[in-house]
């Protein structure tokens, strides 16, 4: 088993499940001409999320942070649409020509672009509708109206905790 952050709370993992690697932000294992790039780039879908890119393939198996047309989900305190998109700029990087998320169809590198754009679309509002004055909730139910229009074909979810996220931070 491999966790990649230290600080993960008790009720993450279960007292019978022991790390054979500990690492902060990335490790590599040779699997024998083979390697696996492990990585944890910053709080997204939560503060332990791992993202393994393979070069030799040009394969990132992404996890929960880059799925193909799934809205992100930001269940955890600390992630922001801004903390994912300065991830998402790191594996734009790697350029892989395969991504295979924990959820959807695999797809290729153009994945990440699609997901950041919608990320930065989902900022870009809800800053709007904040500069407006518009409350947490006004922008909510705003947001949601408006990107199921505009994002046909996406499985979205609620966007509540993201637009409480951009307002928080507040750039």
């Amino acid at each position: 088993h491999t966790r990649c952050s230290r600080d993960w709370s008790s009720d993450v993992c279960s007292s019978d499940l022991h790390a054979d690697i500990l690492f902060d932000r990335e490790h590599s294992i040779d699997l024998g001409g083979i390697t696996a790039h492990l990585m944890c780039l910053g709080v997204t879908h939560t503060k332990g999320d791992e993202e393994v890119f393979v070069p030799e393939d040009s394969v990132l198996i992404s996890g929960d942070v880059v799925q193909n047309k799934l809205a992100p989900a930001l269940p955890m305190m600390g992630a922001s649409p801004k903390s994912w998109i300065a991830v998402l700029d790191e594996l734009q990087k790697l350029n892989p020509k395969i991504v295979l998320p924990d959820h959807g169809n695999f797809g290729d590198g153009s994945s990440i672009a699609q997901e950041k754009a919608f990320l930065v679309d989902l900022q870009t509002r809800a800053l709007a509708l904040k500069a407006e004055g518009k409350s947490v909730d006004e922008a909510t139910q705003t947001i949601d109206a408006e990107f199921r229009a505009k994002y046909q074909g996406w499985q979205l979810r609620g966007f509540g905790v993201g637009v409480q996220a951009v307002y928080a931070e507040g750039k």
